[in-house]
């Protein structure tokens, strides 16, 4: 009795070529950069220096950048455009710099800069 699995060797697995899959380009040179809206709280009178130690550390890098005061509540709530890969770095020097600073949301922003 025959075999019903014969061997072709130009349908073995090894020899078919594969096709990429589509939208998986490999070969980009420069990799996409994805920049967030980083929300940083801290007491008004250390907004400028929570602006300055981001501006120091990120330089033309620090995106467009909006500080709201609530005055009945001695907040300032910095609103950061920056790269997603900066964001650990920048949260850790936040902290060193300013122990009170809270964190709040990071969303990812469509546009590119």
């Amino acid at each position: 009795m025959a075999s019903l699995l014969a061997h072709h060797p130009a349908s073995s697995p090894a020899s078919m070529p594969i096709a990429p899959r589509p939208g998986l380009d490999r070969r980009r040179t420069t990799p996409r950069l994805v920049t967030v809206q980083m929300i940083v709280r801290v007491a008004t009178r250390d907004a400028q220096l929570a602006r300055s130690v981001l501006h120091g550390m990120l330089g033309d890098a620090l995106g467009i950048h909006t500080i709201d005061i609530d005055r009945r509540r001695d907040l300032a709530c910095l609103h950061v455009e920056l790269e997603r890969a900066r964001v650990p770095e920048a949260m850790a020097l936040l902290i060193r710099t300013l122990p009170g600073a809270e964190f709040g949301t990071i969303r990812r922003l469509e546009r590119s800069r």
